[in-house]
């Protein structure tokens, strides 16, 4: 069902591991979709990613003929300024209302980005690094220069962050290239990295989930890091 609340029209599912009991939170996997795509795309990859998780999936607040996007996107496929920073806006909005409406821990949000979606994770965790636990991107490209121009970026925030990079060498809607420089700059930043590239075009594959789902089974298989505060909805400082 979608929901039509909050900064974002979002879809949500319950894990299917766990049985809610109206007092656990769960950790949660917060889905970006790409363009022209919307919010019950990517929910479709569920049944393949571990169990425990708790899904969210946004849609792009742009409408686009036969779907949504985050921005409107120029020739060379990057953002430009126009809209991103109004995206990127609902978007932190959002994850901070989720913590409040949904019985979600905190510190076990994990944003997922496929293509333009993974634009948006990236931004999510630069500026707002102590509400993610750890990043997604397949198939997409970190827009330094159009974050930095949104938001104030620290890639010291991003220092032992866990994310999972998947780009196809086949892709021709966003080169691989972008995704090296993507891995050049994680690195940089001394992100908790795991790289891989697959012979595919622009699309998710089987290997792509297993790699998706082997990364976050190892995420949810280690405690959460939590805050001094007894708050379970609190965010480090």
């Amino acid at each position: 069902m979608t929901i039509q609340s909050l900064s974002l029209i979002h879809r949500l599912q319950m894990p299917a591991a766990v049985p809610d009991d109206h007092n656990t939170r769960h950790p949660a996997l917060l889905a970006l979709h790409g363009r022209g795509s919307d919010e019950a795309d990517l929910l479709g990859l569920a049944p393949y990613l571990d169990d425990r998780l708790l899904w969210l999936s946004a849609r792009a607040p742009l409408t686009l003929e036969g779907g949504f996007e985050w921005y409107r996107p120029p020739m060379s496929g990057a953002p430009t300024a126009e809209h991103f920073a109004d995206s990127l806006a609902a978007l932190e909005s959002f994850v901070a209302e989720i913590a409040e409406a949904y019985p979600i821990d905190a510190q076990r949000l994990y944003v997922f980005g496929f293509s333009q979606g993974s634009f948006m994770a990236y931004a999510l965790a630069l500026t707002q690094p102590q509400r993610v636990a750890g990043v997604i991107a397949h198939s997409g490209a970190l827009p330094l220069q159009t974050i930095s121009a949104a938001r104030s970026v620290d890639p010291a925030a991003l220092r032992g962050k866990p994310v999972l990079v998947l780009h196809g060498t086949q892709d021709r809607t966003i080169p691989l290239a972008r995704a090296h420089e993507a891995r050049e700059y994680l690195t940089e930043a001394g992100a908790g990295l795991e790289y891989h590239e697959y012979p595919i075009a622009h699309h998710v594959s089987e290997a792509t989930l297993s790699a998706m789902d082997t990364w976050l089974q190892l995420q949810l298989d280690q405690p959460p890091i939590r805050t001094p505060s007894d708050d379970p909805r609190a965010y480090p400082s």
